[in-house]
């Protein structure tokens, strides 16, 4: 399984670096105060959705799929490196996140808390999507799966956007999130990623049973 993990590693190599140099400079930028913390939040959500697509499609390319299902590791085991390959980037943008909130806190204004609570709910927010685009990368392949990709991004923000301007959420009282004390109140956002990983259990699951019912 290490080798199908390295495998997805070596062929977004290119991807990767070029992820990393745009994240180091977006990093300066935003500590030399022109950009916001949420433009490094949003390159990060970019890495933990998108990449697990772009492995799905040079699979398809390179006709992987026919070859990797014969092996003697078995089928959940090519499924496995796949979801591992996933966990490694997240422990990747969360390094860098961290690093991000840290040296902002250190050489802006910006509130340490309110940086880390921003890195929590952006990470948990890009990991949810990666829990549904990943067995639908495997139920409809790469290309057909994209445009459920745009529609579990965009049709969360236009229901708020729409919400709020209809005046749905004018009655809807969050003082007791400033109330609560720092500790609780990360420990609130730390659950959102925390429900997300465990998603990602039940959507490793769901995508062994797609690719055990599958014909390669």
């Amino acid at each position: 399984m290490t080798g199908l993990v390295w495998k997805d590693l070596l062929v977004a190599r290119k991807t990767l670096k070029s992820y990393a140099i745009f994240l180091l400079l977006y990093l300066a930028l935003a500590v030399m105060g022109a950009f916001e913390l949420s433009f490094v939040i949003a390159m990060i959500n970019v890495m933990v959705m998108m990449l697990p697509i772009g492995a799905f499609a040079y699979d398809e390319q390179a006709k992987w799929d026919k070859y990797a299902m014969s092996l003697p590791l078995g089928r959940r085991a090519v499924v496995g490196g796949r979801y591992l390959f996933v966990l490694l980037i997240l422990l990747a943008s969360a390094a860098f996140g961290l690093l991000s909130c840290v040296l902002l806190s250190l050489t802006s204004a910006q509130d340490l808390t309110e940086a880390l609570a921003s890195v929590l709910a952006s990470m948990g927010m890009g990991l949810f999507i990666a829990d549904i685009i990943l067995p639908l990368s495997y139920q409809f392949g790469p290309e057909r799966a994209r445009p459920y990709l745009y529609a579990v991004i965009f049709l969360p923000m236009v229901l708020f956007f729409g919400a709020y301007k209809l005046g749905f959420l004018d009655h809807v009282d969050l003082s007791w999130v400033d109330a609560l004390p720092t500790v609780h109140a990360l420990g609130l956002f730390a659950l959102l990623p925390l429900a997300a990983l465990a998603g990602l259990a039940i959507s490793y699951f769901i995508s062994c049973r797609i690719v055990d019912r599958k014909e390669f």
